[in-house]
């Protein structure tokens, strides 16, 4: 029973001392995230492709010609901007994350893209030039990512 209580401890303060650096990380995450998406509503394939997307595979998004015929079909469809109403990071580990973003896309008619209350998942990476996002994808209504460390 001691030894139990013991490793509780050691884990609980090895938790409180990688919370800095992780929370750290989080604040990071987010910050990068609600500059990416102010590069979303401007419409800015360029910048998008250069200094937030570092995606894997062959994602359609990954070239600015890609990014550019995403944002060609989504104005096509009365797309204007998308409305934040939250960016929440979480850390993975030492140079990983995911960053939960909830929004609604709006359209040119004063409207919105259905379903109104949207939510999508990035996946990121940190390397040597900063956070990158390395896939991203839709959650299901209603569910919340999973975040095992914060």
């Amino acid at each position: 029973m001691r030894t139990t209580r013991r490793i509780a401890m050691l884990a609980g303060m090895m938790l409180c001392i990688a919370s800095p650096a992780y929370a750290d990380d989080r604040a990071d995450m987010e910050k990068f995230m609600a500059d990416y998406l102010e590069r979303w509503n401007a419409h800015d394939a360029a910048a998008i492709t250069s200094r937030f997307y570092r995606l894997d595979g062959n994602h359609p998004w990954s070239t600015e010609a890609g990014m550019r015929t995403e944002f060609d079909r989504l104005k096509s469809q009365g797309y204007t901007t998308s409305d934040i109403h939250g960016i929440v990071g979480c850390t993975l580990g030492p140079d990983t994350g995911q960053v939960e973003l909830r929004f609604t896309r709006l359209t040119s008619d004063g409207g919105f893209m259905p379903p109104k209350d949207r939510t999508s998942l990035y996946k990121l990476r940190k390397f040597e030039d900063g956070w990158r996002v390395t896939s991203l994808g839709a959650l299901p209504a209603g569910t919340r990512m999973e975040c095992p460390s914060n």
